[in-house]
């Protein structure tokens, strides 16, 4: 057991070189990890933090999404108890993924995960989740409504609500998302149907976060692509001194590939029975699982108002192997494990 264990001191002193590179001010995520302050307090830093790395490559348009997560997540929670935080989560997610993109994945030289998929893979893997909120609140809505009926008429016709979103798959030119995301996932050598898992959660009660969060980030960048491009070649705009690539190239690989993690990083574990996501075929997709599954801390919720703390966890690789170590409840240390290895080849990764 690692000493002294606090998962936030390690992520800083092991990453702080590199914050620059990701256009991020070290004392400010010093801070941000280290210092205790209240949660709006962390969540305003956490959506700043956001900013600042997204404006140099001229990306703030999708600012608004973490906003409007943190001000539902905020309202919602004398209703539903059990939503955690979301935003203050994807910049955590985002730092552990700076710490196993370097220590873990890279440190072979046969793999490079590309810093700006991870930027908004890291960033944005959950800004849809207000849509899937509004559906689990619609769902005890609708049930307690039938069985009013039904007391006052057995026979009385059934109600149901749904969230439906439409044209989230449509992007600029008659180009479809779904099959952008598809073509992505089959060079990723996986078997997932993008077309039916969106029509699976479409025709279900249930919204999946992850495949709204794919397409709203899609629909937004393929938007601004089409701004400064128009006709989808390659182009080059200065701001501020800052070269932003609007190269149709780099949509289709950085933005893509980002997007296509989003996706797939809350399907179910059955679409992963026949493939699972590789490190080496697909390491934007791994880093977003394995990142996400981990960060387990400091996300509270109204039944915990602190969430779990950073000494409650730690991390170190040995010997090329990494090591989770967790001081929760060995139920949810299954849970962890059971997503981690039934969606990805991750033998070499052990949670203690």
């Amino acid at each position: 057991m690692l000493n002294k264990m606090n998962i936030n001191k390690t992520l800083i002193k092991s990453v702080s070189f590199d914050l620059s590179e990701y256009h991020c001010y070290k004392p400010k995520i010093a801070e941000f990890l280290l210092l205790r302050k209240p949660f709006l307090e962390r969540q305003k830093e956490a959506i700043e933090i956001i900013n600042n790395i997204m404006v140099i490559h001229g990306k703030e348009s999708l600012l608004p999404q973490i906003v409007e997560l943190a001000r539902i997540e905020h309202g919602i929670r004398e209703l539903e108890p059990w939503v955690r935080d979301h935003v203050v989560h994807a910049v955590l997610s985002f730092i552990l993924g700076i710490y196993l993109k370097n220590e873990y994945i890279e440190p072979t030289g046969k793999i490079i995960v590309n810093e700006f998929q991870w930027k908004l893979a890291g960033l944005f893997h959950d800004i849809g989740y207000p849509v899937q909120i509004a559906q689990d609140i619609l769902n005890p809505f609708t049930d307690n409504f039938n069985k009013a009926k039904r007391k006052i008429d057995s026979s009385a016709r059934q109600i149901y609500f749904k969230v439906t979103p439409r044209g989230l798959e449509d992007l600029t030119n008659g180009i479809n998302g779904l099959g952008l995301i598809q073509e992505r996932l089959d060079k990723w050598q996986l078997m997932i149907n993008a077309r039916e898992e969106f029509e699976r959660m479409i025709s279900s009660d249930k919204m999946c976060h992850g495949i709204i969060s794919a397409l709203v980030v899609l629909n937004i960048i393929d938007a601004m692509y089409q701004k400064y491009n128009p006709r989808r070649n390659n182009s080059d705009v200065y701001r501020g001194g800052d070269l932003i690539n609007w190269s149709q190239i780099y949509f289709k690989e950085d933005v893509v590939s980002a997007c296509s993690a989003i996706f797939i990083h809350n399907l179910p574990e059955r679409c992963f029975t026949k493939a699972k996501i590789s490190r080496s075929v697909a390491p934007i997709a791994f880093l977003l699982k394995l990142a996400d599954c981990l960060q387990d801390w400091e996300r509270p919720s109204s039944v915990d108002e602190f969430g779990l703390s950073a000494s409650q966890f730690g991390i170190k690789i040995d010997k090329n192997r990494l090591i989770f170590y967790a001081k929760i409840e060995e139920e949810k240390k299954d849970r962890m494990r059971k997503e981690i290895f039934l969606c990805l080849q991750a033998e070499d990764v052990k949670i203690v």
